[in-house]
């Protein structure tokens, strides 16, 4: 297990800044990273538990706090401040700090992405093919933009805020219907899925449509699995992804 250093580490776009918790084993350089984007309402902390063990196993590892992303992020913001438009540009932001860092192989950086997180995960890699060396989607919320639709119908029927699980502004539904993912999987490189058969959230045909859309996707369904992943699976994961950014 190697010797992890932390700390702080910082983005900036449009006037904000974004926070990640940057680790970094003790081994030589330049070295493979992930960024782990949490869950809806999910921080740092709750991203922390993917990124440190990831670590712990040499590779670099940024876990990022979303603007807005809850009530007590230390990038601020307000719940109804936040989308998947704006964690996508937060997250593209961290990606070019990221990349930047002298400890890290800028061809070598992945995104991995819980949830909500892995819906935006697939926004940047489609928008930034060229940056992002592979993606790792777990129980990825593929089902925001047609809730959005199914919610509202339209743009104009979405209140100035309304409640989610945590208040959110007229911005997160609009913003979710401007974007379809499966028309936005043009991401060459490689993407592994892991998707629970007994989610209440996300059903497994999004996932499954996910795989035939990317060109180089590869499904993993976790039986019996709900909307998040612990244990002896979330063990076995993670030695699936070391091995893969290993493989690469």
């Amino acid at each position: 297990m190697a010797h992890i250093t932390e700390k702080d580490l910082w983005a900036e776009h449009d006037g904000i800044r974004v926070y990640g918790r940057l680790r970094v084993p003790d081994a030589a350089a330049p070295l493979p990273a992930v960024i782990c984007s949490p869950f809806f309402s999910g921080d740092h902390e709750t991203a922390g538990e993917w990124a440190a063990p990831l670590a712990e196993a040499g590779i670099v590892t940024c876990a990022i706090d979303f603007f807005g992303g809850t009530p007590h992020s230390r990038s601020g913001g307000r719940t109804t401040e936040m989308s998947v438009c704006t964690q996508a540009a937060d997250l593209s932001a961290m990606l070019d700090v990221v990349r930047a860092l002298p400890e890290v192989d800028s061809d070598r950086v992945y995104l991995l992405g819980q949830s909500q997180g892995g819906f935006v995960s697939t926004m940047v890699a489609d928008e930034r093919p060229a940056d992002v060396a592979g993606l790792f989607l777990l129980y990825p919320a593929l089902v925001i933009h047609d809730d959005a639709v199914e919610r509202f119908g339209a743009p104009e029927n979405v209140p100035e805020t309304y409640e989610m699980w945590v208040e959110l502004g007229r911005r997160y539904a609009v913003d979710a219907m401007s974007w379809d993912p499966f028309e936005h999987m043009s991401y060459p490189g490689p993407v592994r899925i892991w998707q629970g058969d007994a989610d209440p959230l996300v059903p497994l045909a999004y996932a499954e449509r996910a795989a035939r859309t990317y060109t180089n996707a590869e499904l993993e369904v976790v039986h019996d699995a709900g909307h998040g992943f612990y244990g002896i699976r979330k063990r076995r994961i993670l030695a699936q992804i070391v091995a893969s950014i290993a493989g690469a």
